[in-house]
């Protein structure tokens, strides 16, 4: 399994899994006329697609990432659409003068970052005063599992916040880091998700691939790898699976 928490793929299952919330998230944009709105991390531009066709040929938007693989996949879905355009670049160095961008939306950004302060620094340093910036981010300490043993269950919050994703718990410091930054109207909203299949939590959550490698590096043993996958397969064989995440839309104006 890749080091990231992401591929192409699971960008694009998660991208239909939670089509609602992209739309929802997009909605702080709406006022927006003209200018340039970033979405930052973007990934394979679904969101950037998504913004363009809200917003219309008055307001460019432009999808910001460091993965060149995903931005091809992007400029290949956006098929040169006028108000759409993809930029390489990290997410500390957004490629704009200070106070020129019209808004900002960052999705499942926060999490892979090792120093989101200077993040938030950037985008404030870009932001138009007034202008809006949404940050949508995955709770994974919030992670729940109904059917398997609880100290797994633990140990795979564990290994997700602390080991495999570089900032697990962002979700939860979110305003902390408006905050920091001078931002204002800081407003935040938490959406569950619940799963009722085995075959949901493997394609949306990595679930199998996950505690697979934590087997493959101990840190789980056999046997609690062995039972825990019994136990959800189980329960999802009887009808009875259930896992649940929460998601976070946080938004705010500089």
């Amino acid at each position: 399994m890749s080091d990231k928490h992401y591929n192409a793929s699971y960008l694009e299952d998660t991208g239909r899994f939670l089509k609602e919330l992209k739309e929802y998230s997009y909605s702080a944009f709406k006022e927006v006329a003209s200018g340039n709105v970033i979405d930052l991390g973007c990934g394979i531009g679904l969101d950037v697609i998504g913004l363009s066709k809200m917003l219309g040929d008055g307001v460019k938007v432009i999808g910001v990432d460091h993965d060149q693989l995903l931005l091809d996949k992007g400029k290949e879905s956006a098929n040169g659409s006028p108000n759409v355009e993809f930029m390489l670049s990290e997410a500390t160095k957004i490629p704009f003068e200070d106070g020129s961008v019209s808004g900002v939306r960052a999705e499942r950004l926060i999490q892979h970052l090792k120093e989101p302060e200077a993040v938030f620094a950037e985008i404030n340093r870009a932001l138009n005063p007034g202008s809006p910036v949404v940050i949508v981010e995955t709770d994974w300490p919030n992670l729940t599992f109904y059917n398997g043993p609880t100290a797994v269950e633990r140990k795979i919050n564990r290994y997700l916040t602390e080991v495999k994703i570089n900032n697990g718990t962002a979700a939860r410091k979110l305003t902390a880091y408006l905050e920091q930054s001078s931002f204002s109207n800081i407003r935040i909203e938490v959406f569950p998700f619940v799963l009722k299949k085995l075959a949901d939590a493997n394609q949306y959550l990595w679930t199998g691939a996950i505690i697979e490698e934590m087997k493959a590096k101990q840190e789980l043993s056999s046997e609690e790898y062995d039972s825990f996958l019994s136990a959800l397969t189980n329960a999802d064989s009887n009808g009875y699976f259930s896992c649940s995440i929460n998601l976070v839309v946080a938004s705010a104006t500089k």
